[in-house]
């Protein structure tokens, strides 16, 4: 038998079932014609609809735990097969073959069947064997996976709301930050540096992808039949952020978390995007006043900011602690209230109660007072320094989406 591109594959299947031993690619199929039904419905209808197109071939597959591909060509067999059944994410996949996925189980030190959580909307159980296939998909080897249960591990946790995060038709992606001492990072291929949101690095690439099929094939988070985010973003593809502690003035996050310095930590929470702001940290707090966070002021969510390494020197140098200027980030940042009652999230969503709430700010609502807090409390903006050291700063903001509050935390076992 082969193990990469030979005459036979033997694949495990990246697909979920339920703990009824139901596979949720049935729903999937259900879901799936039933938006296909309504697409023809609309003026011009007719086709399929992008949910069916995009996967003609959902929900054949044989019913068991491994599936043969054999002959010649068989990798690029594979590829076809799981990306006509809804299980990729447009690219090229690794083939999950068997001696690939026990290489990850085996580096864990967990048992195949173990279940990590269950994944919502539909319910899929992530065992240690069905994430460890959607990795090698993704292109994750042993020095990757350790971030990748974390990770799972985190969005499985209520306080993540994954069933919001799946179903919701804003544009939110799982934002992945990764706290880890040099030599971890330098295991895992992971870069904290110049090109810090990629691409070019294995680690910052395949982590993040692997989440999203997990998400997908887990999950059941399928565009457009669970999934209604109406643009998408790139950030779905793979949105993972290390932490620079060579460049950060501050104690590493993971200490500030209260974890050990020789931990390697993730922490997951929600994007709806990624803002680049050049400049220091009046430009991030224009862009953190802006309508990019209309969803993190209204629901009084969590965000984040990637600090770039020259202006954090900055402000340690003049004394300012972490929780300093997560501080004053979260005081400064805000919504003016005569910009706040243009926002259609003000009036759709929130309707006169959103109005009242902005009178109430601006002490009787002529538009002359503080405005609306983009974040009210600083325990969920989460800061993270990263990036290039060039001294014309490049910062990201990262606007949060929904409810509850989340940056969910895991350490990543050691393997």
């Amino acid at each position: 038998m082969s193990d990469g591109g030979g005459e036979s594959l033997w694949c495990v299947v990246p697909a979920a079932q339920r703990r009824d031993g139901s596979w949720i690619d049935d729903t999937l199929v259900t879901r799936t014609a039933e938006a296909a039904s309504a697409a023809d419905r609309e003026p011009g209808g007719g086709g399929l609809g992008p949910s069916a197109a995009r996967a003609p071939d959902a929900g054949r597959f044989p019913r068991q735990r491994v599936e043969l591909f054999r002959g010649p060509g068989a990798a690029e067999a594979v590829d076809v097969a799981f990306r006509r059944r809804g299980w990729t994410d447009g690219l090229p996949v690794v083939p999950p073959t068997t001696a690939r996925v026990a290489d990850l189980v085996a580096v864990s030190g967990r048992n195949p069947q173990e279940v990590v959580g269950e994944l919502a909307p539909l319910g899929g159980l992530a065992t240690v064997e069905r994430v460890a296939a959607n990795a090698v998909m993704a292109g994750c080897g042993p020095e990757q996976f350790g971030y990748v249960l974390a990770a799972v591990s985190a969005v499985c946790d209520p306080a993540f709301n994954l069933a919001g995060v799946q179903t919701t038709d804003e544009n939110v992606a799982p934002l992945v930050v990764i706290s880890a001492p040099a030599a971890a990072r330098e295991r895992a291929e992971l870069n904290a540096g110049f090109g810090v949101l990629g691409p070019g690095w294995r680690g910052n690439a395949t982590i993040g992808r692997a989440v999203r099929f997990a998400l997908n094939n887990l999950g059941g988070g399928w565009p457009g039949v669970v999934a209604f985010a109406g643009a998408g973003q790139p950030g779905r593809y793979t949105l993972v952020v290390p932490e620079d502690d060579e460049t950060c003035p501050w104690p590493p996050l993971r200490v500030e978390l209260g974890h050990g310095v020789d931990d390697a930590v993730v922490v997951v929470g929600r994007a709806e995007s990624a803002v680049n702001v050049t400049g220091g940290v009046a430009e991030v707090v224009s862009a953190m006043g802006s309508a990019a966070s209309a969803f993190t002021a209204l629901h009084g969510g969590s965000a984040a900011v990637l600090l770039a390494p020259h202006t954090a020197r900055e402000l340690a140098g003049r004394g300012l602690s972490r929780r300093d200027v997560t501080e004053r980030l979260c005081t400064e940042a805000r919504i003016p209230a005569a910009v706040w009652r243009r926002f259609w999230v003000a009036g759709a969503v929130k309707g006169a109660a959103a109005l009242a709430a902005v009178a109430d700010s601006d002490g009787g609502g002529d538009g002359t007072g503080d405005g609306v807090p983009v974040l009210a409390d600083p325990d969920r903006l989460l800061v993270v320094v990263a990036g290039g050291t060039i001294p014309i700063p490049q910062h990201v903001w990262f606007p949060g989406w929904g409810f509850p509050p989340a940056h969910v935390v895991r350490v990543v076992a050691p393997g």
